[in-house]
């Protein structure tokens, strides 16, 4: 199947937390298994990163020593210097031949700083293949990182960078390029910039949601833990659709006001 013009991705920013890795090693291990149940034959075969050796190895090898790969992968300064001030990084991917089908799982956290949660489907310069993003496995996926790492916001997102090289004679007549920002939805320069990206499928804490009233449009439901899941479509967000992208900010609009997240954040991942 073809590739996807966007990237997709669920994320998440978590609440400050001093944790051990131990801890946190026993919630990665259970968001990977997590995952594995929604879907064994996307998410399957998990290499589990080993930041600072550049390397991966297999799940299956790497539950034996998980807390001692999480523990270092802890953030360093820029001398290499441990920094547990901002936590600690967990990181798997799914094995595949081909890099449209891969899942990446990225996990910061266990700091006193913020820390954050990500599932992207693809990988760089190879946007998904549109099997593997759906509506209902990114559903399951959302709910299932959101129960093991509990956060005010969740948002399953689409995302295109904006930036493109533009050429440009410079004044002794040479060529050069330098970097435009564009919309990210050439059809709507004005949807709204924000760390929620074009919004899909997102989650409110219920302290957020309280008093929320949405069109009806937007689809509804309460979660477990009495937050509120609000669907733009229920079909794979296609941001070149006038109706989806029209929902699609009424989510976006809804999360910067309540989230208080309408900082101008450009993607990291």
């Amino acid at each position: 199947m073809t590739a996807l013009a966007f990237d997709y991705y669920i994320r998440s920013r978590l609440p400050a937390h001093p944790d051990v890795p131990a801890v946190l090693a026993e919630k990665f291990l259970a968001t990977l298994d997590a995952l594995t149940r929604i879907d064994p034959m996307i998410f399957a075969d998990w290499e589990v990163t080993d930041l600072p050796a550049v390397s991966s190895i297999p799940l299956s090898a790497a539950r034996l020593r998980i807390a001692a790969l999480i523990e270092n992968n802890v953030a360093r300064d820029d001398y290499d210097r441990p920094e547990p001030f901002y936590g600690y990084a967990a990181v798997a991917h799914t094995d595949v031949v081909v890099d449209r089908r891969r899942m990446t799982v990225r996990i910061k956290a266990g700091g006193e700083d913020e820390g954050e949660t990500s599932l992207r489907a693809g990988a760089f310069k190879a946007p998904p293949d549109p099997a593997i993003v759906t509506y209902p496995l990114f559903k399951a996926a959302l709910l299932a990182i959101n129960a093991i790492w509990p956060a005010p916001w969740a948002c399953a997102q689409a995302f295109r960078n904006s930036f493109v090289m533009v050429p440009e004679i410079d004044p002794g007549g040479g060529l050069g390029y330098t970097l435009q920002d564009t919309p990210m939805i050439p059809s709507e320069p004005t949807f709204p910039e924000s760390v929620f990206h074009i919004p899909w499928i997102a989650y409110l804490s219920a302290p957020l949601a309280t008093g929320l009233n949405l069109p009806p449009e937007i689809t509804t439901e309460r979660t477990a833990d009495g937050g509120l899941l609000m669907s733009a479509t229920m079909e794979r967000l296609d941001p070149t659709n006038p109706e989806h992208v029209r929902r699609a900010r009424i989510l976006a609009e809804t999360l910067i006001a309540r989230a208080r997240a309408s900082r101008k954040m450009k993607d990291r991942s």
